[in-house]
């Protein structure tokens, strides 16, 4: 083959190779948007997502300053990547977090970062666009530039606690379900615009 149609053949394939690839993260911390008027310096970046509808949400949090600093999940939510006229659902932080201690793992509402230190903690999250398609495990998210409304927050928590208690807390199978019905609920009583909204929200 000549030396122009083999080059050109390369360029070809790479082309193809990354058009088929899955999107990937981009690995970078972001700033956690502050809960009320309490303003946080920590930074966080998502480092996988193992779900559909629903799942779990390994993150890590970094504290760059010198103090310890209190991290908590709640109003959270994390939006794909790519256009958002044709994104799959967001994900909203719901419940505790799952930290792991030793061979446990131990469930939180927060956690203290020291200074200096980077932790890595897994978010059950659950989709909040009950219009949209699901993600996959390899749809790539970004930490939202804000968190859900006070008010969303505390009826989502409110309402997900009652539901996971009734069939044994958010670590039972059954939990999945019941919250996500929950979270679609009061998601859809009364539609506020999020970060990452399109088109597909035309009709709310």
């Amino acid at each position: 083959m000549r030396p122009v149609l083999l080059a050109a053949s390369i360029v070809v394939f790479a082309v193809l190779t990354a058009l088929a690839a899955p999107a990937r993260a981009d690995g970078r911390f972001h700033p956690v948007p502050s809960s009320g008027k309490a303003t946080t310096k920590l930074q966080l970046r998502v480092v996988a997502y193992d779900g559909a509808t629903n799942g779990a949400l390994t993150v890590e949090v970094k504290n760059p300053t010198k103090a310890t600093l209190a991290f908590s999940a709640s109003g959270l939510y994390f939006v794909p990547d790519g256009d958002p006229d044709q994104a799959p659902q967001r994900l909203g932080a719901v419940g505790p977090m799952q930290i792991a201690e030793g061979d446990a793992i131990d469930r939180k509402d927060s956690v203290e970062v020291a200074a200096g230190a980077t932790v890595r903690v897994t978010l059950d999250v659950f989709c909040i666009d009950s219009h949209r398609a699901s993600p996959t495990s390899k749809t790539p998210f970004t930490i939202g530039k804000s968190r859900m409304p006070a008010q969303l927050t505390a009826t989502i928590a409110k309402d997900s606690a009652t539901a996971a208690a009734e069939v044994g807390g958010y670590a039972a199978p059954a939990a999945k379900a019941k919250v996500q019905e929950t979270v679609w609920k009061a998601r859809d009583a009364k539609w506020i615009r999020l970060d990452g909204e399109g088109v597909q929200e035309a009709v709310k």
